[in-house]
């Protein structure tokens, strides 16, 4: 090595160290209880000299060594570096019969250490003699008694800094995923905030709302009185009626009430209720029974299910004029299938996966809400919903139920 200096830093620049490398203080510590164990444990003839410092994991160890009956321990920790211009550091140096040990570690950053670590090296003999310098002691003719069986094993060494390595990435990926673990607990706290705000908002729109359709049903009844035009005021009074109680059930909109129903008769009522509607764009609705007489019961729940059936019923108006809708309800031995048929738009092909995606939408004044909502309506009912067909002939849109 070159000349000592007056400083610990000589082990660290020097050129066959691990120069840049950094370990947290779970390794440093580690290291220190691995070094120290097998003489604190056997009780057999060292001289250990250590100082360390804040290192509160290893002070039961280094009492177990002030009291072991061969081992003579020379603990620093008490050393005030600062006074002699010497940068603070923690080490332990042993030597003994069986072997010997240099191990330095300082702090560079919060948790990142600098190591030096030499095992069965005659560059501990280096170590101890810096210790002379900086703490003014000799123990010489004890400390080179000992003549421990040692080779300068450089591989061997190298061997231990390649594990700490090893280890340190392992150390730093468990500290990574815990971070990313933390990240996410704060990303659920704050949308949890934000789902409260969003909700407390919502709950004032559906307010005003529900005040809102309260008129228009006062007027839809006086329209009905002064016309008598019954016909055309009953779908507008459903509507208004499926409206209010979607608000009333705002608050508890994952709750599905299942009773077992006849669907063609819930599925008249939605043609009902549009047929004056399509004849603005002169399409008209076809519903075409092929459960030859049988009744198409499920269990489903009336009003989320007749949302669906509005839903796919309306869009499939929005996307053609001129048009024949079809409605085609069949059975198999344990499904109810129910087809939505229109010859209007096609949805392109990269399109065909994205429509029952939230927030996704091909119309101008779109939300991108609908076919996502419905999808889970109909998931809710143990059901399925799912594009089937699109191309330049129709467009196929089917719901799928279990028969009761």
């Amino acid at each position: 090595m070159n000349k000592i200096k007056r400083n610990f830093n000589t082990f660290f620049e020097n050129k066959d160290l691990t120069k840049n490398e950094t370990y947290s203080k779970t390794i440093a510590e580690s290291i220190a209880r691995s070094v120290l164990e097998p003489v604190a444990g056997e009780n057999s003839k060292a001289i250990v000299f250590s100082r360390l410092k804040d290192v509160e994991n290893i002070q039961g160890l280094i009492k177990r060594l002030e009291y072991a009956t061969n081992v003579n321990l020379r603990e620093f920790s008490d050393f005030e570096f600062s006074k002699f211009d010497v940068e603070p550091i923690n080490f332990i140096v042993i030597n003994s019969q069986r072997y010997n040990c240099a191990f330095l570690f300082k702090e560079v950053e919060e948790d990142k250490y600098e190591i030096y670590l030499k095992l069965n090296s005659k560059l501990v003999n280096s170590v101890y003699e810096t210790l002379k310098t900086i703490f003014l002691i000799n123990y010489d003719e004890e400390f080179y008694s000992y003549k421990p069986e040692r080779r300068e094993n450089e591989l061997m060494n190298n061997a231990v800094i390649n594990i700490l390595k090893h280890f340190q990435e392992t150390i730093e990926e468990n500290e990574y995923n815990s971070k990313i673990q933390e990240n996410y607990k704060t990303i659920n706290e704050t949308n949890t905030t934000l789902r409260n705000e969003v909700y407390q908002n919502a709950k004032q729109i559906a307010h005003e709302i529900k005040n809102q359709l309260s008129i228009l049903d006062i007027y839809t009844r006086i329209f009905e009185k002064k016309t008598g035009d019954i016909e055309t005021v009953e779908p507008i009074k459903k509507s208004i009626k499926l409206i209010k109680s979607q608000i009333d059930q705002f608050k508890n909109i994952d709750v599905v009430n299942l009773q077992e129903k006849n669907v063609k008769t819930i599925i008249e009522e939605s043609v009902k209720t549009y047929a004056s509607v399509l004849k603005e764009k002169n399409n008209k609705i076809v519903l075409i029974d092929e459960m030859a007489g049988l009744e198409a019961r499920a269990f489903v729940d009336e009003e989320k299910f007749l949302i669906v059936i509005n839903n796919i019923i309306k869009n499939a108006h929005d996307s053609t004029k001129n048009d024949e809708i079809i409605i085609k309800l069949s059975k198999t031995e344990e499904k109810i299938n129910i087809s939505i048929i229109n010859h209007g738009d096609t949805i392109q092909p990269d399109e065909q996966n994205k429509i029952f995606e939230q927030g996704y939408t091909t119309k101008k004044d779109g939300w991108g809400i609908g076919l996502s909502v419905c999808k889970k309506f109909i998931g809710s009912q143990f059901g399925t919903f799912e594009l089937t067909k699109s191309d330049d002939k129709e467009t196929i849109f089917t719901v799928c139920l279990p028969a009761a």
